[in-house]
């Protein structure tokens, strides 16, 4: 991992504050460069969810499973953040990963998300093409657009940041999980609803003729 990558993410984590009961890291390693090393998780049950399996770790729980369906693994709204770093492009998937990490993150929980892609800038473009990450590893399917991550990654949820960092670009994404409506504002929202529905009927008998 890329000190600058691994020194982003703590930044994030640290803005935000956290201090999570249950952390995730989906495509990482228990090892030394771990997103599950920082000191925000380090009081939180880990977990490092990886297709391969690895040894056994005294702070972190390696779980060998594959990210496209967790079903059998994690239930709904468990962790509080979920971190995920340069592995969707080698998920052929990828969407079904990114549905899975929304569900088991708990409402209110943060989501962050980084990935190889592409950006347009004059610094970067020569012609009529962009700059991205080299093919790397035996199974490389995807480059992601900055739109694709604020859009298809982070669909649904609140307060997404999506940035780019270095050259070629890596692309960061973060968000939270929008919490439940309590009952008042279901409330509010049904009388809202209804309250449009009788202006509408009221505009039409008025727009009859006669």
């Amino acid at each position: 991992m890329h000190p600058h990558v691994k020194r982003r993410y703590g930044d994030i984590i640290r803005s935000t504050g956290i201090r999570p009961e249950r952390a995730l890291e989906v495509g990482g390693l228990v090892g030394p460069k771990s997103l599950m090393r920082f000191p925000e998780p380090a009081d939180a049950e880990r977990y490092c969810l990886n297709l391969t399996q690895q040894p056994a770790d005294g702070e972190i729980t390696a779980i060998q499973a594959n990210a496209n369906d967790m079903r059998g693994v994690f239930r709904s709204d468990w962790f509080d953040p979920i971190v995920c770093n340069a592995t969707l492009e080698h998920d052929k998937r990828f969407w079904l990963s990114v549905a899975e990490m929304r569900r088991v993150l708990k409402p209110g929980g943060l989501m962050v998300i980084s990935v190889p892609g592409y950006v347009r800038g004059p610094e970067r473009e020569t012609g009529r093409s962009t700059l991205t990450y080299r093919v790397h590893y035996k199974v490389d399917y995807y480059r992601f657009s900055k739109r694709t991550v604020r859009d298809v990654f982070f669909a649904g949820m609140e307060r997404v940041r999506v940035e780019h960092a270095m050259t070629p670009p890596r692309i960061f994404g973060y968000g939270y999980k929008p919490q439940p409506a309590s009952r008042a504002d279901r409330a509010i929202s049904h009388a809202r609803r209804v309250a449009g529905r009788t202006r509408r009927f009221v505009r039409r008998r008025r727009a009859r003729p006669g």
